[in-house]
């Protein structure tokens, strides 16, 4: 039986969840679209029904329901149904597996024939993959040959660590440590999906020898770190069982061996490897030491003792006056100095050794806190030139400061002066608005235009509000209206925000209700929606069309000719036909109007376009509802393949726009560029200050 990639996805994910799934957390966690994800539902129902089980629908939440026997029956088959449709980054993933675990170089035509595409796609995804693995990594081609991965030893175990991570996530093998899981489906998921990368028999055997190490440890590790430990230790045994045992011994070897998790290191590899300790290579056991000595708990590491201590101490307070100094903001909290501490220690050994951490949000972060990433990436330049620290490091300690920045947030106090006509009446409700929309507001005192003039000195207010023009003065005001709305409550937060000269965040009422995670979720939803908005916007225009007889296809690949000046990279006849397709899915003529909306996502598309084509003579396109309509302005609506909730919601919007009142539509109707570009502009606007 035949089954699609996607299809594939959400059979797997609700199938290794225990709780109900909802479509919307599935369009999230596949980039895609809810809409997508109800279409792809029946392919799924089809698949469960071959299968004895059923789908089951309550509301927007999604269950599997079956009997056990079958459910793990069709788990066990899951990855032997037939597919020959692969996303690009599973593509790429594939070819980086093969290529990790080959020595000989393997031909273009064999990674095509396994992933049934062209030799051109194969060539283009190993384009993708050089830019991605960076200087570190070589795609060696050889005429006649074939390809062959040339990088270190020590960068394919994290290559392979990365794709180990992705392809088993840590609560996967959680739940397989925990007997919660069946070896039949772990085997699965290591040997089809990492191509032998790993096989279970080692990954078990790892897994018994550091249980029983975990055990007889003085102190504790958490269980993510126990989990990682278990990955870096299995490649490295995986490796050396295969004779690659060629990683970098650290010119600091002699010093390495005084470390007690040396000889643990030695100890662990030779019970993995069935050997005797003496015999396991020192580059090895020096390899498997830093990551024994990165996995300390926090409770471990802010022991304030012993030379690393003292070491973390001091560079942290260097660090924390470093970065008070330059955002102008006293951080004497002694969490921070804590957390930095504990932080730092693990830290510096990383640095001094040369290891990678891994940081899933180290994007995210250099997005919503870059003010803060740059200074603390500077002030820790400064205090510690010994290495260059790697922007996953850096992100971890801007967490550790925008914590604490946050919490200085809720304690900041501010001084304002509410200025009425007469003082009185108005002023009270205003005071008492302002109390309760900012309580960071703590001495508010109102008063009359007359005593503000003439007796009140403004310098000594953080913030003045006045509900009458104040005409020609020295100093800056807000004018508001009495009730106080909400759009001027948010620029006066703004504004004590901005006062208090805060880095981490863009500010936003709701910020003082988050936790730190949830404010970066926030933030990251609002930084990729003005992405979107701002790549529409720059790309934007009307263009007349001043189409010659001929048919659809004619007209939109004109269209997409015109797309093309200004976007090289665009593939215009894949685009054409893309396009086109939209034709068998239903039509694209909106019904009731004189347009089209032409609206595709797909990997040749690398950024949001929207684009408005008025035509010189209108013509009849397939409609949404099924039959023709007559239109005189094609718009145009791109997308890329991978694109996040937060970013199809923007686009979403645009869809909506279109049809959003009899007067908007006459205004794309209308193919006018006067009327259709600031109308664009406005409503993009008004989705922003929503």
């Amino acid at each position: 039986m035949y089954l699609s990639a996607r299809a594939r996805l959400i059979l797997e994910y609700v199938l290794m969840n225990k709780k109900k799934v909802t479509s919307k957390v599935l369009a999230t966690e596949m980039d895609v679209s809810e809409r997508t994800i109800r279409r792809d539902l029946s392919e799924v129902e089809a698949v469960l029904g071959s299968y004895h089980l059923e789908l089951v629908r309550t509301g927007n939440e999604l269950t599997i329901e079956g009997t056990e026997t079958d459910r793990q029956n069709f788990k066990w088959q899951l990855l032997d149904l037939s597919y020959n449709e692969f996303t690009p980054l599973e593509r790429q993933n594939f070819i980086l597996k093969t290529l990790l675990r080959e020595d000989q170089p393997v031909k273009l035509i064999a990674l095509a024939n396994d992933l049934s595409v062209t030799i051109s796609t194969v060539s283009n995804d190993l384009m993708k993959l050089e830019d991605e693995l960076g200087v570190e990594v070589l795609i060696e081609r050889k005429r006649g040959s074939g390809i062959l991965l040339q990088a270190s030893e020590n960068k394919k175990r994290e290559m392979m660590s990365d794709l180990l991570n992705q392809t088993l996530p840590k609560n996967t093998l959680y739940q397989y440590f925990n007997q919660q899981m069946a070896e039949s489906e772990v085997k699965t998921l290591v040997e089809d999906r990492l191509l032998n990368l790993l096989n279970t028999t080692l990954l078990n055997r790892v897994e018994e020898v550091l249980r029983r190490w975990r055990q007889e440890l003085s102190y504790d590790i958490t269980d993510d770190a126990y989990l990682t430990l278990i990955v870096h230790i299995a490649i490295s045994v995986e490796r050396l069982v295969n004779g690659k045992h060629s990683v970098e011994i650290p010119v600091n070897l002699a010093a390495v061996a005084e470390y007690q998790e040396y000889q643990q290191a030695k100890e662990l590899l030779a019970d993995c490897l069935e050997m005797e300790a003496h015999v396991v290579p020192d580059g090895e056991a020096a390899y498997v030491t830093m990551h024994l000595r990165g996995v300390k708990t926090q409770e471990e590491e802010s022991s304030l003792s012993g030379n690393e201590a003292i070491q973390a101490i001091t560079l942290a307070t260097r660090l924390i006056a470093k970065v008070s100094s330059q955002i102008d903001t006293p951080l004497e909290e002694p969490a921070l100095l804590t957390g930095l501490v504990a932080h730092l220690r693990s830290a510096l050994r990383r640095l001094d050794e040369g290891m990678r951490i891994q940081n899933p949000l180290v994007e995210s972060i250099k997005q919503d806190y870059p003010d803060l990433f740059k200074v603390i990436r500077r002030a820790f330049d400064e205090v510690y030139p010994r290495k260059k620290a790697p922007d996953e490091e850096i992100g971890y300690l801007v967490l550790h400061f925008g914590a604490t920045i946050l919490q200085l947030k809720k304690q900041a106090s501010f001084r304002g002066l509410v200025v009425c006509s007469s003082g009185i009446g108005t002023s009270k409700m205003l005071v008492t608005r302002l109390q309760q929309a900012l309580p960071q507001l703590k001495s508010l005192k109102s008063t009359s235009l007359f005593e503000m003039l003439h007796q009140e000195q403004a310098g000594f207010y953080d913030v003045i509000v006045s509900t009458i023009d104040l005409g020609k003065v020295d100093f800056d005001y807000f004018l508001v209206s009495p009730i106080l709305t909400q759009r001027e409550i948010a620029q006066i937060e703004v504004y004590l925000q901005q006062k208090q000269g805060v880095y981490p965040k863009k500010a936003i009422k709701q910020v003082e209700k988050f936790n730190l995670i949830e404010s970066v979720h926030h933030l990251e939803k609002m930084k990729a929606q003005i992405d979107t908005v701002l790549a529409v916007l720059k790309t934007f225009q009307v263009f007349p069309i001043d189409q010659v007889e001929g048919s659809l296809e004619d007209v939109i690949r004109a269209i997409c000719m015109v797309i093309f000046q200004d976007e090289q990279d665009l593939h215009v006849e894949v685009l054409v036909r893309f396009l086109m397709e939209r034709e068998t899915w239903g039509g694209f003529g909106i019904p009731e109007t004189r347009l089209a909306l032409f609206h595709v996502r797909n990997e040749y598309v690398h950024h949001p376009l929207f684009q408005v084509f008025p035509l010189k003579r209108p013509m009849f396109v397939p409609s949404m509802d099924g039959g023709e309509v007559e239109v005189s302005t094609l718009l145009v609506l791109l997308a890329p393949e991978k694109l996040s909730a937060y970013n199809l919601e923007v686009l979403s919007y645009i869809s909506a726009m279109i049809i959003d009142s009899d007067e908007t539509i006459a205004t794309f109707e209308s193919g006018d560029s006067s009327k259709i570009t600031p109308l664009v502009i406005q409503k993009l606007y008004q989705l922003m200050n929503q």
